[in-house]
């Protein structure tokens, strides 16, 4: 999606070119062309009003939130302002200002502070306190180095309670206090290595939790952390490392909040005696995630299943179960892992224990047979969109090309059971 948010955007500026003769134009000034309609022309005509000039918006680069204009509670007075992302002509880097509405319900600007960089690569709302005011979290990046800052309402003014390198972050409620907690992953500037930290905000600021066990030996760098709920209900965070000094594959282990020492703790779980040998996988799209759509993190296992045979000789893909370490019987998703295209699907538990990947009969497919080789279960292609013929289902898309799939005589199960199973990594 934001590929194509981009890609609109710059369709856009090379059509006003084209009709304007606009050789040598200023390309942000034609990104700040257009005027806003609605409650975002009303806080952009307020903010320009402010400042005394038309300012440039600013749009985060990545992420699941691309707008400048942030809705949220900055006060906590249960009532909806907003803020902007912009540069001015007398800003080196962007600046954010706060708007709310004043007594006839015009929007004024109520603060501004400028930020760390000339590029916002990310931002987020949290509620890192508890009551009902929101923070703005945003994600800088400046030649090749990322900073996060935090910004609350403090006394009556805009203000940054945090400032602080980071290559990661994640929000979530890990301490269990009902307020969201910031977890950080950063490097270390001595050792080089990366490092995690659990925020927690307090009255006087925010307490640092640094986890434990992040040893040279077992993680030469972290790949991605992510955060859910385990079958006990409690949060844990699950960090995905590099491991040895090449970091070619990757392993899990996984942190949760101990209230009695008042810090992070490798989780004792019943899945596993082992969970960093046992997760250890060699495959780079592989990273722990909820797979399954219901609230705990699945860590990938790439391992030998038994009564599971691959033959192929041309592609890439292997078979996988994804696990809830902290639940007595841990396998949560078995399916087979296409390498080469990113994609996961997942596979009835029926036919687990008796299957072949062997190369198709017809050429570019690749069939699901039994361990004998005689019953079909079903057959794989990779094709062009428009592809599509009456035996043929359509499982998913990866980039440009389409995946399908036809059952065979021993895959007797609905269509729908293999489509809604598709995920693309």
């Amino acid at each position: 999606m934001a590929f194509w948010k981009h890609a609109k955007r710059w369709v856009a500026v090379g059509l006003v070119c084209l009709l304007c003769g606009c050789s040598g134009t200023n390309v942000d000034e034609l990104l700040r062309a257009p005027r806003l309609s609605g409650e975002n022309g009303a806080v952009k005509e307020a903010l320009d009003a402010a400042l005394g000039e038309n300012a440039q918006l600013k749009y985060p680069t990545y992420g699941d939130f691309l707008s400048p204009f942030l809705s949220g509670d900055w006060n906590g007075d249960g009532t909806a302002d907003m803020a902007v992302l912009y540069r001015t002509t007398a800003s080196a880097n962007v600046c954010l200002a706060v708007l709310q509405k004043d007594t006839e319900a015009v929007w004024q600007v109520t603060g501004t502070v400028e930020g760390l960089s000339d590029m916002v690569e990310s931002v987020r709302l949290a509620s890192l306190r508890k009551g009902r005011a929101n923070q703005i979290v945003v994600g800088y990046t400046t030649q090749g180095d990322e900073y996060l800052a935090v910004y609350a309402w403090e006394s009556g003014l805009l203000q940054p309670i945090l400032q602080q390198t980071y290559s990661q972050y994640i929000i979530q409620d890990i301490t269990g206090s009902g307020a969201d907690d910031l977890v950080l992953l950063s490097s270390d500037a001595e050792s080089g290595k990366m490092k995690v930290q659990l925020l927690t905000a307090g009255e006087e600021g925010f307490t640092a939790m640094q986890a434990p066990g992040l040893s040279a030996e077992e993680f030469s760098g972290l790949a991605a952390i992510s955060a859910g709920r385990g079958a006990d209900g409690k949060a844990y965070l699950i960090l995905d490392g590099w491991t040895g000094a090449t970091g070619a594959s990757l392993a899990s282990m996984m942190l949760y909040y101990d209230g009695e020492t008042g810090g992070l703790q490798p989780a004792r779980l019943p899945g596993t005696q082992d969970l960093y040998a046992d997760s250890l996988r060699h495959v780079s799209l592989l990273t722990s995630r909820d797979i399954d759509g219901d609230g705990v993190v699945e860590i990938p296992v790439q391992t030998e299943l038994v009564g599971q045979m691959n033959l192929l000789q041309d592609r890439r893909m292997d078979f996988i179960v994804w696990r809830d370490y902290t639940a007595e019987q841990p396998d949560k998703s078995f399916g087979l892992l296409d390498e080469e295209y990113g994609y996961y699907i997942r596979l009835p538990e029926e036919w687990r224990g008796n299957l072949t990947l062997i190369n198709g009969e017809e050429e570019g497919t690749v069939e699901l047979r039994s361990l004998s080789g005689e019953d079909l279960y079903m057959t794989l292609r990779v094709t062009e969109t428009s592809g599509v013929t009456a035996d043929w289902h359509r499982l998913g898309a990866v980039a440009s090309a389409q995946i399908q799939f036809r059952l065979g005589e021993a895959g007797s199960v609905p269509v729908y059971r293999l489509t809604s199973q598709f995920h693309v990594l």
